[in-house]
Protein backbone atom coordinates (compact mmCIF):
# COMPACT_ATOMS: atom_id res chain seq x y z
CA UNK A 1 0.00 0.00 0.00
CA UNK A 2 1.61 3.41 -1.09
CA UNK A 3 2.55 5.76 1.37
CA UNK A 4 0.44 9.48 1.09
CA UNK A 5 2.08 12.12 0.93
CA UNK A 6 1.34 13.49 4.45
CA UNK A 7 2.65 10.52 6.44
CA UNK A 8 5.74 10.81 4.29
CA UNK A 9 6.37 14.96 5.08
CA UNK A 10 5.69 14.00 8.41
CA UNK A 11 8.09 11.19 8.65
CA UNK A 12 10.90 13.69 7.05
CA UNK A 13 10.41 16.05 8.95
CA UNK A 14 10.34 13.98 12.42
CA UNK A 15 14.23 12.88 11.25
CA UNK A 16 14.97 16.07 9.55
CA UNK A 17 16.80 16.72 13.27
CA UNK A 18 18.58 13.36 13.29
CA UNK A 19 20.00 13.45 9.79
CA UNK A 20 21.47 17.01 10.93
CA UNK A 21 23.03 15.75 14.07
CA UNK A 22 24.55 12.56 11.87
CA UNK A 23 26.07 15.45 9.39
CA UNK A 24 27.39 17.43 12.76
CA UNK A 25 28.91 14.28 13.98
CA UNK A 26 30.60 13.38 10.55
CA UNK A 27 32.29 16.85 10.99
CA UNK A 28 33.62 15.85 14.46
CA UNK A 29 35.17 12.65 13.34
CA UNK A 30 36.57 14.42 10.41
CA UNK A 31 38.48 16.42 12.90
CA UNK A 32 39.18 14.08 15.12
CA UNK A 33 40.97 12.25 12.20
CA UNK A 34 43.41 15.30 11.43
CA UNK A 35 44.29 15.27 15.76
CA UNK A 36 45.50 11.58 15.03
CA UNK A 37 47.51 13.09 12.69
CA UNK A 38 48.99 15.90 14.63
CA UNK A 39 49.54 13.86 17.94
CA UNK A 40 50.38 10.09 18.03
CA UNK A 41 50.57 9.68 21.85
CA UNK A 42 46.66 10.74 21.82
CA UNK A 43 45.60 8.47 18.88
CA UNK A 44 44.45 5.66 20.80
CA UNK A 45 41.95 8.08 22.86
CA UNK A 46 40.83 10.36 19.35
CA UNK A 47 40.35 6.32 17.73
CA UNK A 48 38.17 5.86 21.01
CA UNK A 49 35.98 9.28 20.56
CA UNK A 50 35.73 7.93 16.82
CA UNK A 51 33.98 4.57 18.16
CA UNK A 52 32.02 7.10 20.92
CA UNK A 53 30.11 9.13 17.74
CA UNK A 54 30.20 6.15 15.04
CA UNK A 55 27.95 4.11 17.86
CA UNK A 56 26.28 7.54 17.82
CA UNK A 57 25.33 7.86 14.17
CA UNK A 58 24.16 4.00 13.98
CA UNK A 59 21.68 4.52 16.64
CA UNK A 60 20.05 7.25 15.10
CA UNK A 61 20.50 5.34 11.81
CA UNK A 62 18.43 2.47 13.59
CA UNK A 63 15.82 5.00 14.62
CA UNK A 64 15.01 6.41 11.25
CA UNK A 65 15.04 2.70 9.61
CA UNK A 66 12.67 1.71 12.80
CA UNK A 67 10.73 5.27 12.63
CA UNK A 68 10.23 4.40 8.75
CA UNK A 69 8.92 1.17 9.89
CA UNK A 70 6.62 2.30 12.49
CA UNK A 71 5.20 5.00 10.11
CA UNK A 72 5.11 3.81 6.88
CA UNK A 73 6.04 -0.22 7.32
CA UNK A 74 8.67 0.72 5.25
CA UNK A 75 12.05 -1.11 5.84
CA UNK A 76 14.59 1.32 5.04
CA UNK A 77 17.02 -0.86 3.78
CA UNK A 78 19.72 2.65 2.66
CA UNK A 79 19.75 3.08 6.31
CA UNK A 80 20.95 -0.13 7.46
CA UNK A 81 23.08 -1.33 4.62
CA UNK A 82 24.76 2.18 4.22
CA UNK A 83 24.07 3.56 7.49
CA UNK A 84 24.00 1.74 10.60
CA UNK A 85 25.93 -1.61 9.33
CA UNK A 86 28.45 0.37 7.49
CA UNK A 87 29.30 1.36 11.23
CA UNK A 88 29.27 -1.40 12.94
CA UNK A 89 32.61 -2.38 10.61
CA UNK A 90 34.02 1.33 11.03
CA UNK A 91 33.10 0.49 14.65
CA UNK A 92 34.81 -2.70 14.86
CA UNK A 93 38.02 -1.57 12.61
CA UNK A 94 38.63 1.03 14.86
CA UNK A 95 39.11 -1.12 18.01
CA UNK A 96 41.23 -3.34 15.96
CA UNK A 97 43.80 -0.44 15.45
CA UNK A 98 43.56 0.30 19.01
CA UNK A 99 44.34 -3.39 20.40
CA UNK A 100 44.66 -5.75 17.31
CA UNK A 101 42.44 -7.99 15.84
CA UNK A 102 44.50 -11.01 16.73
CA UNK A 103 42.69 -13.81 17.52
CA UNK A 104 45.25 -16.63 17.62
CA UNK A 105 48.39 -15.21 19.76
CA UNK A 106 48.96 -15.31 22.99
CA UNK A 107 46.86 -13.21 25.61
CA UNK A 108 49.97 -10.37 25.88
CA UNK A 109 50.80 -10.19 22.76
CA UNK A 110 49.47 -6.75 22.44
CA UNK A 111 51.34 -5.58 25.71
CA UNK A 112 52.61 -2.45 24.11
CA UNK A 113 49.04 -1.19 22.88
CA UNK A 114 47.70 -2.00 26.60
CA UNK A 115 50.31 -0.01 28.36
CA UNK A 116 49.16 3.24 26.20
CA UNK A 117 45.71 2.56 27.41
CA UNK A 118 46.28 2.68 30.73
CA UNK A 119 44.08 5.71 31.23
CA UNK A 120 41.02 4.26 29.59
CA UNK A 121 39.76 2.32 32.88
CA UNK A 122 38.34 -1.05 32.96
CA UNK A 123 34.78 0.05 33.43
CA UNK A 124 34.95 2.04 30.52
CA UNK A 125 36.27 -0.48 28.17
CA UNK A 126 32.89 -2.52 29.81
CA UNK A 127 30.63 -0.13 28.91
CA UNK A 128 32.03 0.38 25.49
CA UNK A 129 31.94 -3.21 24.84
CA UNK A 130 28.17 -3.32 26.11
CA UNK A 131 27.29 -0.68 23.78
CA UNK A 132 28.89 -2.20 20.53
CA UNK A 133 27.30 -5.39 21.89
CA UNK A 134 23.84 -3.81 22.18
CA UNK A 135 23.95 -2.09 18.46
CA UNK A 136 25.08 -5.42 17.17
CA UNK A 137 21.95 -6.82 18.75
CA UNK A 138 19.64 -3.56 17.60
CA UNK A 139 20.93 -3.98 13.97
CA UNK A 140 20.40 -7.82 13.68
CA UNK A 141 16.80 -6.95 15.10
CA UNK A 142 15.50 -4.32 12.52
CA UNK A 143 16.66 -6.61 9.56
CA UNK A 144 14.82 -9.13 11.12
CA UNK A 145 14.53 -12.78 9.89
CA UNK A 146 15.47 -14.35 6.21
CA UNK A 147 17.43 -10.68 5.68
CA UNK A 148 20.36 -11.87 3.10
CA UNK A 149 22.83 -10.63 5.82
CA UNK A 150 22.38 -13.15 8.03
CA UNK A 151 25.71 -15.06 7.41
CA UNK A 152 27.54 -12.35 7.91
CA UNK A 153 26.53 -11.59 11.55
CA UNK A 154 28.76 -14.24 13.06
CA UNK A 155 31.22 -12.00 11.56
CA UNK A 156 30.28 -9.54 13.33
CA UNK A 157 29.75 -11.70 16.85
CA UNK A 158 33.78 -12.75 16.12
CA UNK A 159 34.96 -9.63 15.73
CA UNK A 160 33.43 -8.09 18.51
CA UNK A 161 34.23 -10.59 20.83
CA UNK A 162 37.77 -10.32 19.76
CA UNK A 163 38.07 -7.19 20.16
CA UNK A 164 36.31 -7.20 23.99
CA UNK A 165 39.48 -10.31 24.48
CA UNK A 166 42.05 -7.77 23.01
CA UNK A 167 40.62 -4.92 25.20
CA UNK A 168 41.10 -6.41 28.66
CA UNK A 169 44.54 -6.73 30.11
CA UNK A 170 44.46 -10.19 31.34
CA UNK A 171 47.96 -9.65 33.68
CA UNK A 172 45.76 -7.23 35.55
CA UNK A 173 42.80 -9.88 35.79
CA UNK A 174 45.16 -12.37 37.37
CA UNK A 175 47.16 -9.72 39.63
CA UNK A 176 43.99 -8.37 40.97
CA UNK A 177 42.21 -10.60 43.21
CA UNK A 178 41.15 -8.43 45.87
CA UNK A 179 37.47 -7.74 45.53
CA UNK A 180 38.12 -3.96 47.61
CA UNK A 181 40.02 -2.94 44.34
CA UNK A 182 39.13 0.18 42.40
CA UNK A 183 37.53 -1.74 38.81
CA UNK A 184 38.00 -5.66 40.41
CA UNK A 185 34.15 -6.65 39.52
CA UNK A 186 34.58 -4.38 36.28
CA UNK A 187 37.32 -6.80 35.64
CA UNK A 188 35.33 -10.03 36.49
CA UNK A 189 32.72 -9.04 34.64
CA UNK A 190 34.45 -8.80 31.50
CA UNK A 191 36.24 -12.02 31.81
CA UNK A 192 32.75 -13.94 31.95
CA UNK A 193 31.40 -11.52 29.11
CA UNK A 194 34.44 -13.12 26.60
CA UNK A 195 34.01 -16.20 28.01
CA UNK A 196 30.57 -16.44 27.10
CA UNK A 197 30.78 -14.15 23.82
CA UNK A 198 33.90 -16.33 22.25
CA UNK A 199 31.88 -19.18 22.77
CA UNK A 200 28.77 -18.18 21.36
CA UNK A 201 30.89 -16.47 18.40
CA UNK A 202 32.67 -19.61 17.72
CA UNK A 203 28.54 -21.49 17.83
CA UNK A 204 27.88 -19.17 15.31
CA UNK A 205 30.72 -20.08 13.10
CA UNK A 206 29.49 -23.69 13.37
CA UNK A 207 25.86 -22.85 12.14
CA UNK A 208 26.97 -20.50 9.64
CA UNK A 209 29.17 -24.12 8.25
CA UNK A 210 26.34 -26.63 8.91
CA UNK A 211 23.18 -24.42 7.69
CA UNK A 212 25.27 -22.28 4.42
CA UNK A 213 28.30 -22.60 3.55
CA UNK A 214 29.38 -25.87 3.68
CA UNK A 215 32.86 -24.31 4.09
CA UNK A 216 36.15 -25.76 6.28
CA UNK A 217 37.31 -21.96 6.83
CA UNK A 218 34.17 -21.30 9.13
CA UNK A 219 34.94 -24.82 10.73
CA UNK A 220 38.64 -23.37 11.12
CA UNK A 221 37.41 -19.75 12.21
CA UNK A 222 35.26 -21.71 15.25
CA UNK A 223 38.25 -23.57 15.96
CA UNK A 224 40.62 -20.63 16.35
CA UNK A 225 37.67 -19.05 18.71
CA UNK A 226 37.63 -21.53 20.56
CA UNK A 227 41.43 -21.74 21.35
CA UNK A 228 41.60 -18.68 22.05
CA UNK A 229 38.75 -19.22 24.44
CA UNK A 230 40.78 -22.03 26.09
CA UNK A 231 43.79 -19.83 26.65
CA UNK A 232 41.96 -17.36 28.50
CA UNK A 233 40.52 -20.42 30.32
CA UNK A 234 43.99 -21.85 31.30
CA UNK A 235 45.08 -18.82 32.30
CA UNK A 236 42.37 -18.28 34.92
CA UNK A 237 42.17 -22.24 36.32
CA UNK A 238 39.31 -22.90 34.75
CA UNK A 239 39.42 -26.61 34.31
CA UNK A 240 36.11 -27.46 33.38
CA UNK A 241 35.96 -24.43 30.51
CA UNK A 242 39.43 -25.83 29.27
CA UNK A 243 37.94 -29.76 28.79
CA UNK A 244 34.81 -28.25 27.28
CA UNK A 245 36.83 -26.26 24.52
CA UNK A 246 38.90 -29.13 23.67
CA UNK A 247 36.14 -31.02 23.10
CA UNK A 248 34.76 -28.71 20.89
CA UNK A 249 37.71 -28.78 18.69
CA UNK A 250 38.12 -31.66 18.50
CA UNK A 251 34.79 -32.85 17.58
CA UNK A 252 35.36 -29.43 14.81
CA UNK A 253 38.13 -31.33 13.22
CA UNK A 254 36.87 -34.57 13.18
CA UNK A 255 34.13 -32.55 11.24
CA UNK A 256 36.98 -31.54 8.58
CA UNK A 257 38.28 -34.20 8.52
CA UNK A 258 35.27 -36.44 7.28
CA UNK A 259 34.18 -33.94 5.03
CA UNK A 260 37.68 -34.38 3.57
CA UNK A 261 37.39 -37.81 3.16
CA UNK A 262 34.06 -37.77 1.63
CA UNK A 263 35.42 -35.44 -0.83
CA UNK A 264 38.16 -38.03 -1.81
CA UNK A 265 36.05 -40.87 -2.02
CA UNK A 266 34.03 -39.05 -4.29
CA UNK A 267 36.57 -37.81 -6.86
CA UNK A 268 37.80 -41.36 -6.42
CA UNK A 269 34.53 -42.31 -7.81
CA UNK A 270 34.23 -39.79 -10.31
CA UNK A 271 37.58 -41.29 -11.92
Amino acid sequence: MPVDAETKKKYNDLIAGQKKEIADLEKEISLLRRQINVNKKLEPFYRLKIISLYLKQANLYLEMSNLSESMMNIKNHSYLDNGARKLVYKILSEGESIVTAEIDEPLDHNREQLDKLKPFNPRQRLNLYKHIKRLIERLIQAYGPNTKWQWSFPELWSKSAVLLKNLIDFREVQAIRDPREEFYYDRQEMLELVKEDLFQASNHYRDKFELSTKSPNDILHAIKLLEALKRIASLMGDTELVKRCKSGIEAYRSRIEADEKEKEKKKAKSK
